[in-house]
């Protein structure tokens, strides 16, 4: 599974796993879920990508629910990774983190995207949690742009922080369903490069010099 999962996920997510039963399901069932959507997928798909029996899956998960909530977990633990220097104040620590967090909404992209109220009951805890972490992101984003404009990486109004993090949190989710589509034969983690262009792309008439340097090489170095 490791070696298909290469392909569809970013490497700080993938240390996350080991050989255990349990990792193999999560991982599978992570990169499941991100292509097919959380209602699509039933648990015997995900016994069968992992190469375990559906029972194993069933003693480390109840249902599919507990699957979503061990990713929000695992989200968090990644997320909080990739944001260790969050505070720092040059730019090449920011636009690292940058790079690093947009890695991360890229991998765990389903709990993002998918509306999960048509699938879970009103008042199912996964679906409170998913929409608490999904409100903490947004947050996150508006807030990554103010630091970086208050750190001298970029030069807009409030308002169009706030725009620009709607259409960042937009291309972040949405945009592999959409490239998947448009280009079907290309691989995911190239997809997810274009994707990281795209945003710097619509960042780009507000970035200052310095940092449009930084974010080419690393565009250029990833490339």
């Amino acid at each position: 599974m490791t070696d298909v999962a290469s392909k569809l996920l970013t490497t700080a997510t993938l240390e996350r796993f080991s050989s255990k039963t349990r990792d193999k399901l999560l991982e599978a069932s992570l990169v499941l879920f991100n292509e097919r959507g959380f209602g699509a997928v039933t648990t015997a798909s995900i016994a069968e990508k992992s190469g375990v029996l559906e029972g194993s899956l069933w003693y480390h998960f109840r249902t599919k629910k507990d699957i979503l909530v061990a990713h929000i977990e695992l989200l968090e633990q990644v997320f909080e990774g990739a944001n260790l220097n969050a505070d720092a104040t040059d730019a090449e620590t920011i636009v690292a983190g940058i790079f690093a967090a947009y890695d991360v909404i890229w991998d765990f992209r389903y709990i993002l995207r998918d509306d999960f109220g048509t699938v879970l009951d009103a008042n199912e805890p996964a679906l409170q949690t998913s929409r608490v972490i999904n409100d903490f992101l947004d947050t996150w984003t508006e807030d990554r742009i103010r630091h970086a404009g208050k750190h001298g990486l970029l030069n807009m109004t409030p308002s169009e922080m706030e725009d620009l993090s709607e259409i960042i949190l937009v291309i972040g989710r949405y945009w592999l369903d959409f490239s998947g589509k448009k280009y079907p034969d290309t691989d995911s983690l190239k997809l997810r490069h274009k994707g990281l262009k795209h945003i710097f792309t619509v960042l780009s008439p507000y970035l200052l010099p310095s940092a449009a340097y930084l974010i080419q090489s690393r565009l250029s170095n990833e490339s």
